[in-house]
C-alpha cells in the first residue's frame, strides 16, 4: 500500500504524528511575536475551531438519524485521525479504562496481602454483571478460601467497579487443604511448620490516630504495639508502610516527599508512594499496609 493510499497518511504522505509534530513547530514561531499578532492569530483559530466544531456536530446527528448510522460512526471513530480531532473540539470524549482493566486494577489491590501467604489471585473473565476468578498457589483450596474470597477479592472488585454485583469462584480441581510450612500462623501456636490458620484478610484493624494528622505529601511515624508504621496521604488516599527502610532497617519518618517519592534521610533509597516500588533497588519494595479512615479515624493492617 502506498503512504498515499494509507489510513495512517493524508493526501500528501505525512502521517498524522507528522503533521502533529509539524503544528507544534509552527506555534513555536508565534511566540515570538507580539502579543497583538498572537491575539489575532488566536481568534483567527478559534474562529475556524467553532466553525469545523458545529459543522462536526452537523455531520454526527445527520448520521445518528440514519438507520445503520451509529454501526457507521462507531466505525469511524476507531481511526486515529477522527478520533483525535473529534476529542480536539471535544465532542468526543477519551476512552477510560474497560471494564475488565477496572477488575484487574482491583484484583491487583488485594494482591500484595495474598503474597504474604504465597497465594494469588486471576481474573478468569466477566460475564455480564458477574466478575470470574480463580484463586492460585497457597490460596487455591484453603480451608479459608471462602472467606478471603468474600472479605478481600469480592469486596475489592464490588468497591471499584460498580458495574460488577457477583464475584465468582472458579476452581479447577476438588478443594484441598494447605499446609504453609516455615511462615507465621494466625492463630495460636508458634515455631517453623506453623499452618495458616485463618484467611489474610481476616487480621484486625488497628486505631493509628486522626487521619487529619496524616497530610499529603507528608509522613508521620505511628508506635503501635505490632510495629512501627509510617504514614503519608498520596494524592488523598492514605497510605501505610514499615517504619524501617529496606536497605538497613532505619526508620523513614525522618524522609522527605517530593513528586510522590518517599526518600530515606540517611542513604538516600527511594520509594513511590503509590506503591511502595523501590526506584533505588526495584527488589526490595516496602510492604504496602491496609489502610483505611474510619470515622476519620486511621486504620491500619498490620501484615507479619
Amino acid at each position: 500500500m502506498s503512504a498515499e493510499s494509507s489510513p495512517k497518511a493524508d493526501a500528501s504522505g505525512r502521517s498524522l504524528e507528522q503533521l502533529v509534530a509539524d503544528l507544534e513547530r509552527l506555534e513555536a514561531i508565534t511566540e515570538g511575536w507580539s502579543e497583538n499578532q498572537r491575539a489575532t492569530l488566536s481568534a483567527v483559530r478559534s474562529t475556524l475551531e467553532a466553525i469545523q466544531a458545529e459543522a462536526f456536530r452537523r455531520i454526527i446527528r445527520a448520521v445518528k438519524a440514519r438507520p445503520e448510522g451509529m454501526a457507521g460512526l462507531r466505525e469511524a471513530v476507531d481511526d486515529p485521525w477522527v478520533f483525535n480531532v473529534l476529542h480536539y473540539h471535544g465532542l468526543l470524549a477519551a476512552p477510560g479504562p474497560s471494564l475488565v482493566e477496572r477488575v484487574e486494577a482491583a484484583l491487583a489491590s488485594v494482591r500484595p496481602m495474598l503474597a504474604q501467604h504465597d497465594g494469588d489471585v486471576e481474573l478468569v473473565g466477566v460475564e455480564g454483571d458477574t466478575a470470574k476468578v480463580r484463586l492460585v498457589g497457597s490460596c487455591d483450596g484453603c480451608a479459608f478460601q471462602d472467606a478471603t474470597l468474600r472479605d478481600g477479592v469480592e469486596a475489592a472488585v464490588l468497591a471499584a467497579v460498580p458495574e460488577i454485583t457477583k464475584v465468582r469462584l472458579v476452581v479447577a480441581e476438588a478443594p484441598k487443604l494447605v499446609r504453609l510450612e516455615g511462615r507465621a500462623r494466625m492463630g495460636s501456636g508458634s515455631g517453623s511448620g506453623a499452618v495458616i490458620e485463618a484467611s489474610p484478610f481476616s487480621r484486625p484493624w488497628i486505631d493509628a490516630g486522626a487521619a487529619e494528622a496524616v497530610r499529603e505529601g507528608e509522613v508521620v511515624a505511628v508506635e503501635l504495639d505490632a510495629a512501627s508504621v509510617l504514614l503519608t496521604r498520596h494524592r488523598g488516599e492514605i497510605k501505610a508502610f514499615p517504619n524501617a527502610c529496606t536497605h538497613l532497617g532505619m526508620p523513614l519518618e525522618g524522609g522527605y516527599v517530593e513528586d510522590g517519592v518517599l526518600t530515606c534521610p540517611y542513604h538516600g533509597f527511594r520509594y513511590r508512594l503509590d506503591s511502595g516500588e523501590c526506584l533505588t533497588a526495584p527488589d526490595v519494595a516496602l510492604v504496602c499496609y491496609p489502610a483505611r479512615v474510619e470515622g476519620e479515624r486511621v486504620q491500619v493492617q498490620v501484615l507479619t
